[in-house]
């Protein structure tokens, strides 16, 4: 097992805000106060300086746009600061709804047709407007506003919230999303107002450990402290015989334990054959060694299936053979964990998770087939946003951290207010 990312805490202080104390079991505040709008307005222009979204009866603002994206961005308990402004046509408004939601989307198909899916609340976080004056109206001068935090969790669970992402194919396909509901109730029959806005929530992560150096592969695995070795199981082709077990290479790999590694940095590692007693063997199994690094997203479905997809992030570069001993090949080899600050291994308990695998074979030339096996293994390995240490990635705004601004995924991006999707 590896250590997972760890998320850094950053502490939120709402005593020291100027909303009222009428808050929820979430922790949000809702208070009564006057607002004047933004000079720009939010129209799907990247530049303009304000997430604003009029309508004709209610107008949601989610504050200043600090990163040029086309959506707003929070970071690791990232709070969500706004205001809600009702229009002189928007009478008899009894209630005022602001929620954070957030939501895991599975889809499994079949022949095009939809098999399996899951739906998983991922947070559910609400502040209400306390009580309405009691001539059942709402004063509609004025403008709400509203302070919602990200949990560091999923509700009902210990797992950190995941990042939003989609991961799309004709067979299976994941999606994690967020957004602000804005649902204003109004007396009577009038119609109810009922906003939905799509935010991204790209959380930091940090290696738990130091990551090791590139010298460590090539000292002692008594002297290292993050590398460990595995010995690799032969297999043998099912219409070939198995040879004796002293006769057959053998073939180890030395790889990292118990590490979380940045993205976009390198994995360095070591493979050795060893062919006591054929020597010419081993040189023969060093052409065949091959190594990618993937990334796998997993799910389990609530009839108990569980279905994944996975991409290949890396191919294995061999920057080095050694052949000074006889009948020994020692290869040293590096992975790249793909781009910088792109990647991020996460989990919602048991249910989801999205992981990184470092998978290695050692095959044998097809001439060879019946009195050589093949060698394979695949191990498990945390990648984080950020390079340590932690603390580089903080701004000074009360200790919060900056959203990874790489990870954002353009699909989501597109996605304007007029996506409303069902189930929110």
């Amino acid at each position: 097992m590896t250590s997972p990312a760890s998320y850094q805490a950053g502490p939120w202080d709402l005593s020291q805000s100027s909303y009222s104390s009428v808050t929820t079991s979430s922790g949000g505040t809702l208070s009564l106060s006057t607002f004047s709008k933004p000079a720009s307005t939010y129209d799907g222009d990247p530049i303009a300086s304000s997430f604003l979204y009029p309508s004709s009866h209610v107008t949601v603002s989610l504050g200043r746009r600090v990163w040029n994206l086309r959506q707003p961005v929070y970071g690791f308990n990232g709070i969500v600061h706004g205001f809600v402004q009702l229009s002189r046509e928007c009478t008899h408004v009894v209630r005022v709804e602001v929620s954070l939601l957030g939501r895991v989307k599975v889809t499994s198909s079949d022949r095009g047709l939809i098999s399996e899916h899951v739906n998983r609340k991922l947070v559910t976080s609400e502040v209400v407007l306390s009580c309405p004056p009691q001539d059942g109206f709402t004063p509609t001068e004025e403008s709400f506003s509203f302070s919602i935090p990200f949990p560091s969790h999923v509700t009902d669970g210990t797992s950190p919230l995941p990042p939003s992402c989609t991961l799309l194919s004709s067979a299976f396909s994941t999606e994690v999303e967020y957004c602000v509901r804005v649902n204003v109730h109004r007396k009577g029959l009038r119609r109810h107002e009922l906003r939905i806005i799509p935010v991204l929530y790209l959380p930091k992560t940090w290696p738990s450990h130091p990551v090791p150096r590139r010298e460590a592969i090539f000292g002692s695995i008594l002297s290292s402290t993050h590398y460990k070795t595995v010995s690799l199981q032969p297999v043998w082709p099912h219409e070939g015989p198995a040879k004796a077990m002293a006769t057959v290479p053998t073939v180890e790999l030395f790889y990292p334990s118990n590490v979380t590694y940045p993205s976009g940095q390198s994995i360095h590692l070591r493979l050795t054959i060893h062919s006591k007693e054929a020597p010419a063997l081993a040189l023969l199994l060093a052409q065949g060694l091959e190594a990618h690094l993937v990334k796998c997203i997993i799910a389990r479905t609530h009839g108990g299936h569980v279905g994944g997809r996975e991409v290949v992030i890396s191919k294995g570069n061999v920057t080095q053979i050694d052949t000074t001993e006889e009948g020994f090949a020692i290869l040293y080899f590096d992975l790249t964990l793909g781009e910088s600050g792109k990647e991020q291994s996460w989990t919602v308990d048991d249910d989801i998770k999205m992981t990184y695998l470092i998978r290695v074979s050692v095959s044998c030339p097809d001439s060879t087939i019946n009195f050589l096996p093949t060698y394979k293994h695949a191990s498990r390995i945390g990648v984080a946003t950020e390079p340590a240490p932690r603390e580089h990635g903080l701004l000074g705004f009360g200790g919060f951290s900056d959203p990874a601004i790489e990870m954002r995924d353009e699909r989501l991006e597109e996605r304007g207010v007029s996506h409303v999707n069902a189930g929110w």
